[in-house]
């Protein structure tokens, strides 16, 4: 038996003995849903760009749709590859285990094996449903050194409510992933060679005392972000969103999602994402004519020129509760300032444009903004999510992001955002009042 056969029957072995498998919860719109693979290909970059025999930039993706046929299903949260190869390297990345361990096969007594075991009532491979233009498509990045599957409660969500989603690995950023061709891309993330400036110019745009310090730290920070792994990973992500979105615009996606996408409307996009996905989402669509709307789940901007700027676009940007849980080492807790409140509007004007949309999730810490907010228990939830119940944290960000997109893509009334917002008292608009502050307004 080959080492891949090993661990994938060893994870098999890790989920059938986890207990009841945790479940996310059933999509409530009105279409079934179904989930297929695939990987799009960018034939003009490296998979590795330090790596000239890496070959072309590969992205696996997972794609959710509306499918034919009823709704509901039963299908495995992560497929026992994915187990065996991501979910496993990314506890040892994040300390869900003793890091001692190494990277080893996720156990039942592990804290993922709920994530291991959960399931989802989705259908792999339906027959995808066929309307004309009907659907618009969702790119979706997840966080740095996560996987394309995080926001899979979300994303399923979404789509059955007629959206396509497309959730796309970003290979040595990500967690461990299995390309098409069968190598496994390790995540290959090292700041260690970075421009000395950086950490400083960053720590003054987060925690400095007033916009003169930033200001000065901002010329810094645009100058050495070049020579440092976030700012080449940056580009990267935004090269690769931007290659999927130029497929479906083109319509020269791979073969296998053809089917999936007959019914998109590939004139209306929007780009989503998690943590640095998150960021990328804002970053990418505003230079996307078909973009029409982003969504930012809790990523700080790193983008020099989305600090003191507009995405030109509308976008929704989810906080976690820094008040509780600081993002940032320092990092002011008072409610009246996010280091965000320094990106995507002019600081003359924070605050104002009605286009950006902030809003707090209280009761979440970073991690919060994943499945993991369902799926994981035990007394180290807190630690790892917040203290937001599962189910509610699902059921708000989905609230708030299905009322958005259907107000940004499909012309939907506007109030469906501020009724969304009214429904779960967990989600408080944010206004950046220390920017007013500092700008005398």
């Amino acid at each position: 038996m080959s080492v891949r056969s090993t661990l994938i029957s060893v994870a098999m072995a890790a989920s059938a003995t986890a207990g009841v498998a945790a479940t996310l919860p059933a999509p409530d719109g009105a279409f079934g849903v179904g989930v297929l693979r695939s990987e799009f290909v960018d034939a003009t970059r490296r998979l590795d760009v330090e790596d000239q025999a890496s070959g072309p930039r590969r992205l696996p993706a997972i794609v959710w749709y509306p499918a034919e046929g009823p709704i509901g299903g039963d299908q495995p949260y992560l497929t026992p590859d994915t187990v065996a190869t991501t979910l496993s390297a990314l506890a040892h990345t994040f300390g869900y285990r003793d890091r001692q361990a190494g990277v080893r096969p996720v156990h039942a007594d592990d804290d993922l094996a709920p994530v291991a075991s959960a399931r989802m009532a989705v259908r792999a491979d339906a027959r995808p449903l066929q309307r004309a233009k009907a659907f618009p498509v969702v790119i979706f990045s997840h966080g740095l050194l996560l996987y394309p599957e995080q926001n899979s409660a979300l994303a399923a969500r979404l789509a059955s409510h007629g959206y396509i989603v497309i959730s796309i690995a970003h290979p040595l950023d990500a967690a461990d992933q299995r390309l098409a061709d069968g190598r496994v891309v390790a995540a290959r993330f090292s700041s260690a060679k970075d421009d000395p400036r950086f950490a400083g110019a960053f720590d003054t745009l987060v925690n400095g005392t007033d916009l003169v310090d930033r200001r000065k730290a901002l010329a810094t920070y645009t100058d050495a972000i070049q020579a440092t792994r976030i700012g080449r990973s940056l580009v990267e992500w935004r090269s690769d969103t931007l290659a999927v979105a130029q497929a479906i615009i083109d319509g020269s996606e791979p073969q296998v999602l053809r089917g999936a996408l007959a019914s998109a409307d590939r004139s209306r996009l929007a780009f989503a994402g998690m943590s640095f996905g998150g960021a990328t989402s804002a970053t990418s669509c505003r230079r996307v004519p078909a973009c029409r709307a982003a969504v930012n789940l809790d990523g700080q901007n790193f983008d020099p020129e989305l600090f003191d700027g507009s995405v030109g676009r509308p976008l929704l940007l989810l906080l976690s509760d820094w008040t509780r849980y600081g993002l940032f080492k320092g990092q002011s807790r008072e409610a009246d300032f996010s280091p965000n409140d320094l990106a995507y509007e002019p600081w003359k004007s924070a605050g104002t444009d009605a286009d950006v949309t902030r809003v707090r999730l209280v009761g979440s810490r970073h991690m919060g903004f994943t499945d993991f907010v369902a799926l994981l228990a035990g007394d180290k939830r807190d630690a790892r999510v917040g203290e937001i119940d599962g189910q509610e944290a699902l059921a708000s960000v989905g609230d708030l992001v299905l009322a958005f997109l259907d107000v940004r893509l499909r012309g939907a009334e506007g109030d469906r955002i501020e009724r969304a917002l009214q429904r779960h008292p967990a989600l408080q608009r944010h206004v950046p009042t220390r920017m007013k502050t500092w700008t005398g307004r």
